[in-house]
């Protein structure tokens, strides 16, 4: 990156790569070489941008994550901000003066989620095309439409051009990524359809209907095959906590969210213990995925919140129980369970997942590098891609009913080229562990993480907000002028826009008031 002439630069490289540790290592540079003095990062989801926040506090770079865009600009003791793509859309102007007012580094993470609505492309380019500089990383540089992603460079054909590209054979090579083994599982399902009883296995081939049908049968969570295969998931993981990572986890991605909670409650039974349930909406989810990924429990369920960017290196074992079939959400999802540990010396990760024929060959095109495709034929805007037509959940329609799946049966397994000349000895058949190896892979007790500046700043709001109504109950003074006159006191704007030494002192004002 040092030797690219130009203001925005395309890191394309695989999902587990550390995209994060490169994207903070380039704006430490930049911020102690002067030649930024504010750092943006732009991200898709709430949960993400509150990681980064987190990881770039390790590197002494202080992000306020998800700030509304009604606070205006970060607090003088920030170095920048973590926001969302939609929040940068529904406020351009707020940060086009921010990054005008002072050098800003912008790093878009999945840029590709910047052509999700036309509008958040347009105005992301408009709050950020002044930017000093722009940093683009992404695990999956592709859209299946024709939405151009901003500051992305295109050949004549329509083809992404990235200025760097580390894919997943070089990661295996390098030790950066583990390897996986996509574990197919076949059997018999039985459905209803427009009133006509059907019955196949996977190696049927069926029109597109009919094959969407057969997967959700198999992905029914009371039926014989979910059980089979959350039996041998959890198998799996005794086995791999009992070969040297004790605190292994897996990660089952479900179809919606009674889904989940039905996965959960037949899982909790077979593993001994609750699986930790996370849905996307909840307002305390990434709480509970950063506890997840610091403890030892063995199973996390959940719909969206982790297929993209979330970053829990201990997962190990994984179960596809979702109905998508899209390559960019599959490709999201492996990028969970391939993120290398320090220990031990060999690992390999295990996509549990049915034998859909699909599945089947988005696993096998897994080493294969993916470019952004623009079709520049005339009306092309209007024509509509065969996996764009297909949504990744929802309902299969009227006039079906699952009625049974039984047979679970582990297929052949999949592992790429890259993995079979590297790890030519793993064997990827199950082995059912006995109760002696589960207790044998209990993990110990992990130190727990120092506070970030983010959430010291929460912490401090929140207690402000606690002692202000105290001393209202108290004195009779409303909210809003014990908090002017604290902010005056210590000439602070407001509290949104306080430093930490700025709360820190007008809460021990307040506390003193409270004493006397």
């Amino acid at each position: 990156m040092r030797a690219h002439s130009g203001a925005s630069f395309l890191a394309s490289a695989t999902p587990a790569a550390g995209k994060t540790t490169f994207g903070l290592h380039i704006a430490h540079r930049m911020l102690s070489a002067g030649f930024v003095s504010r750092v943006v990062v732009a991200g898709p989801t709430t949960h993400i941008c509150r990681q980064w926040a987190a990881d770039a506090g390790r590197y002494g770079i202080d992000l306020e994550p998800n700030r509304p865009n009604s606070d205006g600009p970060e607090p003088a003791d920030f170095h920048g901000v973590a926001v969302t793509y939609q929040t940068i859309a529904a406020g351009p102007e707020t940060h086009r003066r921010a990054a005008a007012r002072r050098p800003t580094l912008l790093i878009a993470d999945e840029p590709h989620h910047m052509g999700d609505q036309a509008a958040w492309g347009l105005r992301t380019r408009s709050a950020f095309d002044g930017a000093r500089f722009r940093l683009l990383l992404s695990g999956t540089p592709f859209r299946s439409d024709n939405s151009a992603i901003p500051w992305v460079a295109y050949d004549d054909e329509g083809l992404s051009r990235a200025d760097y590209v580390y894919g997943y054979p070089q990661a295996l090579v390098d030790r950066v990524c583990r390897p996986i083994a996509f574990l197919p599982y076949d059997g018999e399902m039985e459905w209803l359809s427009d009133g006509r009883l059907r019955s196949a296995d996977f190696d049927l081939l069926l029109p597109a209907a009919e094959s969407a049908r057969r997967l959700r049968t198999a992905l029914e969570p009371e039926g014989e095959w979910m059980g089979e295969v959350l039996r041998d998931a959890d198998a799996r993981l005794s086995e791999v906590r009992a070969g040297g990572h004790p605190d292994a986890g897996g990660l089952v991605i479900a179809s919606d969210q009674e889904h989940a909670r039905a996965i959960a409650a037949r899982l909790g039974p077979i593993s001994g213990e609750r699986p930790e349930l996370v849905m996307s909406d909840e307002p305390d989810a990434s709480r509970r995925i950063a506890g997840f990924a610091s403890s030892g429990r063995r199973w996390l369920v959940s719909v969206l919140m982790v297929s993209e960017g979330v970053d829990i290196p201990r997962l190990r074992v994984g179960v596809y129980a979702t109905a998508a079939r899209t390559e960019l959400f599959f490709r999201q999802v492996v990028g969970r369970f391939i993120r290398a540990t320090p220990r031990p010396r060999r690992q390999m990760s295990f996509l549990l997942m049915p034998a859909d024929p699909r599945l089947k060959a988005l696993a096998h095109e897994i080493e294969l590098e993916r470019r952004h495709a623009l079709d520049l034929s005339p009306g092309a805007e209007e024509e509509e891609g065969e996996e764009m037509a297909e949504p990744e959940r929802g309902e299969p329609g009227e006039g079906f009913a699952a009625l049974s799946s039984g047979g679970a049966e582990l297929d052949e397994a999949i592992m790429s080229e890259t993995t079979l000349q590297l790890f030519p000895t793993d064997d990827p058949k199950p082995q059912k562990a006995t109760a002696a190896a589960k207790a044998k892979a209990s993990p110990g007790r992990l130190e727990p993480e120092r506070e970030s500046a983010y959430a010291t700043r929460e912490r401090l709001r929140a207690e402000r907000n606690r002692l202000v109504a105290d001393v209202s109950r108290r004195t009779g003074k409303s909210h809003r002028e014990i908090q002017a006159r604290i902010n005056r006191a210590t000439r602070a704007p407001s509290v949104s826009r306080a430093t930490i030494g700025q709360l820190e002192r007008g809460n021990e004002m307040l506390r003193r008031e409270l004493w006397r």
